[in-house]
């Protein structure tokens, strides 16, 4: 499709895809995911952003000769790899590099909750508002601010990253070194593991929200 935007989002679970008549509208032509598989390492990531966008390009036609990236954690400005990212297996890897060789197109990479944050604020139910604060909540805690329409990045890129604030110091073991951060007691998988150990059912994080809905 002419004119197209498209924009993956690379998180620890999932990778998704989706395709934008254009950069004003958040009507998606193409929507489509696959698993990140993560823990099978750096080169099957590569091959699973491959796999999708050869599946978007026959939903949507060719891709346009720029793709945007959401990923955990930033690009390093003086190594061009990978920094702060709750999926390690992508830690000190060129990502950008890899990606542009394997796709053959200009890749843009931003951290995911900065991509977020802005969206909301651009095309979604932040709209209009001067200061926005997006949360995720999901493999990891992620933030993103925006400012008047501008993402608000910080001296390491990643100023709304509040999920590495310390809640408790004896807490449990973080990726990022630390004990204790929001994200070992907010994100998904620390969730269900709490829920079994109160319930001694094994559910995932949608199907515990869906009871919490229905008042069980």
């Amino acid at each position: 499709v002419t004119g197209t935007v498209w924009g993956i989002d690379l998180g620890g679970t999932k990778i998704e895809g989706v395709v934008l008549p254009s950069a004003e509208s958040a009507e998606a032509v193409c929507r489509l995911r696959v698993p990140t598989e993560a823990e099978k390492g750096y080169d099957h990531i590569l091959s699973q952003v491959r796999e999708l966008v050869e599946a978007m390009s026959r939903e949507a036609g060719p891709p346009p000769s720029a793709i945007g990236f959401g990923t955990p954690g930033v690009l390093d400005p003086d190594t061009m790899r990978i920094k702060n990212s709750n999926t390690t297996c992508l830690i000190g890897q060129p990502f950008q590099q890899d990606i542009e060789r394997d796709l053959g197109v200009e890749v843009v990479l931003a951290n995911d909750a900065n991509c977020f944050a802005l969206a909301e604020a651009k095309l979604g139910a932040a709209r209009g508002a001067e200061i926005v604060f997006g949360i995720i909540l999901g493999t990891g805690v992620g933030g993103g601010i925006v400012i008047g329409d501008k993402t608000l990045f910080g001296r390491q890129g990643i100023a709304g990253e509040w999920g590495h604030n310390i809640l408790d110091p004896q807490g449990p073991d973080c990726y990022c070194g630390r004990k204790g951060c929001v994200e070992t007691f907010l994100s998904g998988p620390y969730l269900e593991k709490h829920y079994t150990g109160l319930s001694g059912q094994e559910l995932s994080l949608p199907d515990i929200a869906s009871l919490h809905q229905q008042g069980r």
